[in-house]
């Protein structure tokens, strides 16, 4: 959300002037970035933190991602979404993998598989792939969820796979929202990408492209990080401001990321044989939009920019799994999840970044060091 503060710098959520009443006409509440600058507003429609469904979105600790550019180069811009500040946290009540169906079925129903073709994530998993066993989601033994909830406090879960991920996240919808909440998706989190390495204030010497990207900027007394993620740099988002600001935590270190992206073994951009390589190394068959370049330049950034690295995992006979989804665990997967992010278990800092790529994963592949967050579907 907008960071929205009193001059002398609490949180609030929204502070109106005391003559406005709601639904009066006037103008709108007065509100402050997260710098304490007054936002002007006009009169006329609410911007989306404003509305009901918004309030419950901010309530429940998400930010609204701003639009209104081209994240995936194919000539229409993005709209913005919702997503979660924080990594999720894990609540003390269990949920159960009824109505799923199988494996094959739920990943069809929550993740885009990369097509060589479109370079784009816009193809489903094939009916009856007989990639997946047939054994229904909540039959698969040592499947774990919880419901989740999206808070600074405690450490965030992990150890979850990524189909547990989209049943807990299934179940721990934002009710009153009206919006429906999954992993983010591989155009979401470039979305994001983007967004952070051309603002300025994520960047060492306070100039976009000099310097290093922090990884995260430091807060609290801990070691954890936040970017911040601004409107009107790239495109105008008519749901919000053109100065609206937020920040979203722990992008980069703490837990790697599920996104609802998926790669087919033999379609990873280095074949599974080269492992960890800078952005710079990627060959011509990456989609130039998936690589984390600057506005209007043509250099990608590497990880000495604070981007992270890609590893493009083993080609040991597939990705692994640590859930029996396939018939046996280990390498044996024929799809990677892309795994976004920090990997604080790994010990290996190239690969802690907002750019950081993980190609090495099943979808049954459980970890302390992989861990999600929710985001919407785009708002139109």
């Amino acid at each position: 959300m907008m960071q929205i503060l009193h001059k002398s710098g609490s949180v609030i959520a929204i502070f109106a002037a005391a003559a406005l009443l709601a639904g009066c006409g006037g103008n709108r509440s007065t509100l402050y970035d997260a710098n304490g600058q007054k936002v002007h507003t006009s009169s006329g429609s609410k911007w989306i933190y404003e509305t009901d469904g918004g309030r419950e979105m901010l309530a429940n600790n998400f930010v609204y991602i701003p639009g209104g550019f081209d994240v995936d180069e194919d000539g229409v811009d993005e709209s913005g979404f919702w997503l979660a500040r924080y990594e999720a946290r894990e609540s003390n009540e269990s949920v159960t993998a009824t109505g799923f169906g199988n494996v094959d079925d739920l990943i069809r129903n929550h993740f885009m598989i990369y097509n060589k073709q479109s370079q784009r994530f816009d193809t489903l998993l094939a009916q009856d792939s007989g990639a997946y066993l047939k054994n229904p989601v909540a039959e698969i033994l040592g499947f774990h969820a919880a419901r989740v909830t999206f808070t600074p406090e405690g450490n965030a879960t992990g150890s979850y796979s990524a189909i547990e991920a989209i049943v807990a996240l299934e179940n721990s919808q934002i009710r009153g929202a009206g919006w429906h909440i999954s992993l983010p998706s591989e155009k979401q989190w470039m979305q994001l990408v983007k967004l952070i390495i051309n603002n300025k204030e994520n960047w060492t010497s306070g100039k976009v492209g000099e310097g290093k990207l922090f990884q995260g900027l430091k807060y609290g007394s801990s070691d954890r990080r936040y970017f911040v993620i601004s409107n009107g740099f790239l495109g105008k988002d008519r749901h919000v401001p053109e100065n609206y600001t937020t920040r979203v935590y722990d992008l980069s270190g703490n837990v790697a990321e599920w996104t609802s992206g998926m790669i087919a073994i033999d379609d990873r951009f280095l074949g599974g044989n080269s492992g960890e390589v800078e952005y710079t190394r990627l060959g011509a068959d990456t989609p130039r939009w998936w690589l984390p370049i600057l506005q209007g330049d043509s250099f990608t950034l590497s990880s000495i920019d604070g981007v992270g690295k890609y590893f493009d995992g083993s080609n040991l006979g597939g990705t692994s799994d640590t859930l029996n989804i396939t018939g046996s665990t280990g390498f044996v997967d024929g799809y990677a999840v892309v795994v976004r992010g920090g990997s604080k278990a790994r010990g290996d800092q190239t690969l802690t970044g907002i750019s950081a790529v993980k190609l090495e994963y099943g979808p049954g592949f459980k970890d302390p060091s992989v861990g999600f967050r929710g985001a919407s579907d785009y708002i139109e």
